[in-house]
């Protein structure tokens, strides 16, 4: 009896699991080029660098100014447009260093303000977000504000529901028929000339995983030494690539 009752709990834990399942996002970027970890836009000014793999991902970009001169990223007129709409990258916030967006603009490996467009309060430091941003000749910043979804793009001939052996899982789109369509565009001053930028992208491929088919198991770390558990890292994590995480 106690042999069937754990049988059946066994049975029971299994079929309640949650499931998880990945779907895919493959981008073109229209006027850029796909290298091994990046994906680049250039003209004589600046060099924009893009990662796109994140969950929704992530439609941050680097920009370098290759001039000598200081360039000016106008925030106010700098856009994240999807699928024809615009949203801006200045919000005129304000951000407490005690929250995690109080950097919206800024990747890891950041410098600290200490000074500049700080005050200080009773619970803690506060950031005003400023509609302009300098770089120097030769040097780079780090915007970050938006992600191109979050949530699964549901169609009616896209398995849900993929197994490790699935096929008909994957959908394929050029531009005109594409469920997204996005591009940053950027305005900046170079010595008071403006200039206007857009780098342009199409997702052009979504493909449903079933969890299994997303990851391998590495056993070393990036130094070379072992992990006491292997560790479970995504297969695929392309620059013009990302991923929507969904259950059963």
């Amino acid at each position: 009896m106690k042999k069937i009752l754990f049988i059946f709990t066994s049975f029971v834990l299994t079929s309640c699991a949650v499931k998880n399942y990945y779907q895919i996002y493959k981008a073109t970027a229209e006027n850029g080029v796909v290298e091994k970890d990046r994906i680049v836009f250039e003209n004589k000014d600046c060099s924009v660098y893009y990662y796109l793999w994140d969950e929704g991902g992530n439609i941050g970009f680097k920009i370098y100014n290759k001039t000598g001169s200081d360039m000016v990223i106008d925030l106010k007129k700098t856009f994240f447009i999807l699928n024809g709409v615009a949203n801006e990258y200045f919000q005129n916030r304000e951000f407490s260093t005690s929250s995690s967006s109080a950097y919206s603009h800024y990747y890891t490996y950041r410098a600290v303000p200490i000074s500049g467009s700080i005050s200080s309060n009773s619970s803690g430091v506060t950031i005003i977000e400023k509609p302009e941003i300098t770089i120097p000749p030769k040097t780079k910043v780090n915007i970050s504000e938006y992600r191109v979804t979050g949530v699964r793009y549901p169609n009616c001939d896209l398995v849900r529901l993929p197994t490790s052996s699935s096929t008909n899982n994957t959908l394929k789109f050029d531009r005109s028929n594409s469920p997204f369509v996005f591009s940053n565009l950027i305005s900046y001053r170079i010595n008071g000339d403006s200039t206007r930028i857009e780098n342009k992208f199409f997702i052009n491929e979504v493909t449903n995983y079933a969890e299994s088919k997303v990851f391998k198991e590495v056993e070393l770390n990036k130094c070379g030494k072992r992990y006491e558990v292997p560790k479970k890292v995504f297969n695929d994590s392309l620059p013009d690539r990302f991923y929507i995480r969904y259950s059963k």
